[in-house]
């Protein structure tokens, strides 16, 4: 059964358990140079494809980052003659949840809308545009799998996790047909669509094998060579059910390739740029046929392309998209890594433009991090921190990062510093040290976590780094100037009792007066999702600490498995101490319940703060500061990524007072026909109100029990949201 999914543009909290919104505004310059979108979260291994998310008239920028699976949507315009993208920071409210490994756009039914492609096991889902101007961008889902006749048997059309298919219409009557390699990887395969053929229009997905090794070549299953005009029995005969089960063909496997189809030449039929999975270079094939031969054999290869200017070189797995970047109606040419977690991460977005026409494009490389160079971007894993650290009276800002790319194939973790150059009330952030105190030659490790305090009472903050094999390296403040400089005392902090410190993995310390003794202690979070606590049991000139807690507060952000990497930030707000927690799934936890209660069980406001998880994706780490003196707290988030967002409380919030003991709720079955059954847990909401999207409220209820049913027929299918009482939120769909 089809049905829709339906997400609109809204503040980032519609009933506001917070009052957090995303902010653009402070500045960040970088060689001289402003950045366009200095808090847009940065970019490691993204996947490009335009649609009109707002019905204007124009395609905008869909980003889909293959690393923890987001979304960036970027709105196109031209500003005073030059193309320009403006990111929407609540991009995920636009598109369907629980989208992996791949998502592409293309117009399959013809109808001026941008249909949705992503990944299914083994395949490929589709969803259909179905929304306008006046409803906001709508999904409808066409198939949760699409499937293909293999001369016989319609089976799930296979398409590897690793692989990006081309969707292209091959013999251009119209509709859109799929280019994708065999489960062994060797060939490719046309898989044609119907729609035509069947009913004489486009807006069915009805596939066909058509070509079993489409191009006529063969690609090596050990490296990206190619062998055309390829003899094997694969090619020429054999039984087809067999060989998409593996019998007949190569007993291996290649990995991984990325497909892009185009007619690079003006002939007529199309050509292919291709990239492998252990490489960093594009293929070119160029099709021997013309037109209307749609099943000519490939009769050359060029392993520098683009070869008439400089050439790919995108470590590890390059992907090419073909769309039109720079406004001028003519389609270039973006290269972008596929492989997460061992590619580039910091320049990763090469930008050919097109200098020629869409049927004979001539592609010039322009730069290496287009739009990434716009953001903060320092590769994965990055992490925040406000500190005075020129003792200025200005918070500055540290960047560290889980690891950022190293040639060749290699990591390395640093630090970034951001001097505050603005004033107190307009904060202006100019990057001055790409690699903080040389920490890359260190010998540190990776994931370097700063936290600064100062724990000699001299006025200036020492530095403590956590270390990925959970010990803490300490850097004694030497600074004569205004210039920050620290020396390593030692690579492994000890204890009151000379025990070196030890933790979990991956240590993520923070310096805090936790007992309010006037004395920095020393709060870790780690690998396993806990918090240990060191007591400040020294004097304010010598700091000596003592282990009180390895579960402090009964803090735990482990909850999607083993792992939770907790982040912790502790701070004040109304003489009142609250601590955020980031964690590896992308949620920021808040707690409360902690000023005279040192050791005691911290109350949990919210598992996920304002909802930041589906915008993070993965490893939240948070620094929190007043940024312009207005009394209003500023939120910094680092994550997978490697650049930040800034967000800042509006005015009228107050974390003392927000957000209501939040109760698990369980609503089934969701999507729903007739009616719904609400399941609470012991705390229950007075009532409710069910509102549509555009804020109408359309029913309202008391609660009357911990279990209730609600008839809810009336409704037209669509999304709707429930608003309780008590300030939660939950997202419903009726299906008929």
């Amino acid at each position: 059964m089809k049905w829709a999914f339906l997400f609109c543009v809204c503040p980032l909290v519609i009933f506001g358990q917070f009052q957090f919104n995303f902010n653009q505004t402070i500045p960040v310059s970088i060689d001289g140079q402003f950045l366009k979108s200095p808090w847009a979260g940065g970019l490691n291994t993204p996947q490009f494809s335009t649609l009109d998310y707002d019905y204007d008239g124009d395609e905008d920028l869909l980003v889909f980052d293959r690393s923890a699976d987001q979304i960036r949507l970027f709105k196109f315009s031209i500003q005073n003659g030059m193309p320009q993208y403006d990111i929407d920071l609540r991009a995920h409210l636009f598109f369907p949840p629980n989208l992996y490994y791949r998502v592409s756009t293309y117009d399959y039914d013809q109808d001026g809308r941008k249909d949705l492609f992503c990944y299914a096991i083994g395949g490929i889902q589709a969803y259909r545009n179905v929304g306008s101007a006046a409803q906001g961008l709508q999904w409808q889902l066409y198939s949760p799998y699409l499937t293909s006749n293999y001369e016989g048997p319609t089976l799930n059309l296979y398409i590897s996790g690793a692989d990006i298919p081309a969707l292209v219409d091959v013999e251009g009557d119209g509709d859109m047909d799929i280019l994708t390699y065999h489960i062994s990887g060797e060939y490719l395969q046309y898989h044609q669509n119907q729609s035509q053929e069947l009913y004489g229009h486009s807006d069915s997905l009805i596939f066909k094998l058509k070509n079993r090794c489409w191009g006529g070549y063969r690609e090596d299953v050990t490296s990206n060579n190619l062998f055309l005009n390829d003899t094997s029995s694969y090619c020429n005969g054999g039984n087809v059910i067999g060989a998409e089960l593996g019998a007949g063909v190569s007993n291996k496997a290649h990995a991984g390739s990325t497909v892009l189809a185009l007619d690079l030449d003006n002939s007529g039929v199309l050509d292919l740029v291709l990239g492998d999975v252990a490489y960093g270079n594009l293929v070119k094939l160029i099709n021997g046929g013309t037109a209307p031969n749609q099943n000519s054999d490939m009769i050359a290869a060029d392993y520098n392309f683009p070869s008439n200017t400089t050439p790919a070189n995108v470590q590890l797995f390059p992907a090419a998209y073909h769309l039109d970047v720079d406004g001028d109606q003519k389609k270039d040419l973006l290269v972008a890594p596929n492989a997460n977690n061992v590619s580039e991460n910091e320049n990763s977005v090469w930008f050919y433009k097109n200098l020629s026409t869409n049927q004979a494009p001539v592609f010039a490389f322009q730069d290496n991090d287009w739009l990434q160079g716009e953001m903060i971007d320092h590769g994965s894993g990055s992490r925040p921190v406000l500190h005075d650290l020129n003792q200025d009276g200005l918070l500055d800002l540290l960047v560290a990062n889980f690891h950022a790319y190293k040639p060749i194939l290699q990591k390395e973790s640093r630090i970034a510093y951001y001097q505050n150059i603005g004033s107190a009330t307009a904060p202006s952030f100019i990057l001055v040290d790409q690699n903080f105190l040389d920490l890359t030659n260190s010998n540190l490790g990776l994931n370097l976590m700063p936290s600064l305090g100062d724990l000699n009472n001299d006025g200036k903050p020492e530095l403590i780094i956590g270390r990925d094999n959970g010990q803490l390296a300490y850097f004694l403040n030497t600074s004569t100037g205004s210039t920050p400089n620290f020396s390593l005392q030692t690579a492994a902090l000890t204890d009151a009792n000379g025990v070196e410190i030890q933790v979990p993995l991956f240590a993520s310390p923070q310096l805090f007066d936790l007992n309010e003794d006037g004395k920095l202690d020393l709060i870790i979070g780690h690998k396993g999702g806990g918090l240990v606590y060191y007591e400040n049991t020294g004097t304010q000139l010598v700091a000596e600490f003592t282990l009180q807690s390895t579960s402090l507060g009964g803090v735990n952000v482990a909850v999607n498995g083993p792992d939770g990497f907790s982040n912790c930030w502790f701070f004040k707000h109304q003489d009142t101490t609250f601590l955020f927690v980031g964690a590896q799934d992308g949620r920021v936890h808040f707690y409360d319940s902690i000023s005279n209660n040192t050791l005691g069980t911290y109350h949990e406001r919210s598992a996920d703060l304002v909802g930041l998880s589906a915008q993070i994706g993965a490893y939240a780490a948070l620094s929190v500061g007043n940024l312009d003196n207005d009394i209003h707290l500023d939120l910094i988030v680092g994550q997978d990524l490697g650049g930040l967002f800034l967000l800042e409380d509006e005015p009228g919030s107050d974390l003392s007072i927000q957000n209501p003991i939040i109760p698990s709720i369980e609503i089934y079955p969701n999507p729903f026909d007739q009616s719904l059954t609400l399941k609470f847990d012991a705390v229950v909401p007075s009532s409710f109100q069910l509102f549509n999207l555009e804020g109408s409220c359309l029913y309202q209820q008391e609660v009357t029990n911990p279990k209730q049913q609600i008839q809810l027929d009336f409704l037209a299918p669509g999304v709707y949201l429930l608003k309780f009482s008590n300030g939660l939120v939950r997202k419903v769909v009726k299906k008929n």
